[in-house]
């Protein structure tokens, strides 16, 4: 029960990372293009990026976790 509860967890993580670095790949797109990038968008950046940072750390301890278990 314990092990699922784990795997759930992980692949939540994992797909919620997945988006991220969508949107982080499409700012990058936006900000390397031509134009001036907004403020905003410049914020955001900055922000995703902090987000995939923290995922992959989530992500890591919850296949830490999932070692240990087994």
């Amino acid at each position: 029960m314990n092990k699922d509860l784990t795997m759930i967890y992980k692949e939540v993580i994992a797909k919620r990372l997945e988006r991220k670095k969508a949107q982080l790949s499409e700012l990058e797109r936006i900000l390397k293009g031509d134009g001036e990038p907004t403020s905003v968008e410049k914020r955001k950046f900055i922000e995703l990026k902090a987000v995939v940072q923290e995922l992959e750390n989530v992500l890591d301890i919850a296949d830490s976790l999932f070692d240990s278990k087994e």
